[in-house]
């Protein structure tokens, strides 16, 4: 005659993932809360700073101005010989809104340059020209 043993019911070992899965969103969540982008163009720049500061409300052409050479508008890099025609081919907005630029220049720029290139704007309808700055703390 054989004997029976009782056999015991073992608990599985089970893994929640649900607080898992919620960690992991919370961390997700948090790194692109966290994260900033550069949105700068491709060159490093040191801009001035100064004290009193506006904020522009419309989107305006950005020239970047480095040296005779290296001058980016919008995206393309130009030369100062060819900014008069692409500025002249920019279409004017169709609202009849004013057309107007920010010029971003490294510090130690031609100053005899930015006035041309200011010249050169004024001559094709910008009316509202800006300087890029910092602020100073």
């Amino acid at each position: 005659m054989a004997i029976k043993f009782n056999k015991r019911l073992r608990a599985k070992a089970v893994v929640d993932m649900a607080p898992m899965i919620d960690i992991v969103f919370q961390l997700v969540i948090f790194f692109m809360v966290a994260t900033t982008f550069k949105t700068t163009t491709g060159m490093e720049l040191i801009i001035p700073k100064a004290e009193n500061i506006s904020t522009i409300p419309e989107t305006p052409l950005k020239i970047t101005i480095i040296d005779r050479d290296n001058i980016i508008i919008g995206n393309k890099k130009v030369t100062f010989s060819d900014v008069s025609t692409i500025l002249a081919s920019t279409p004017a907005s169709d609202s009849g809104e004013r057309k107007s630029v920010i010029l971003f220049g490294d510090k130690k720029m031609e100053y005899n340059l930015l006035i041309d290139i200011m010249d050169i704007l004024k001559s094709n309808g910008y009316d509202s020209l800006d300087l890029a700055i910092d602020k100073k703390y």
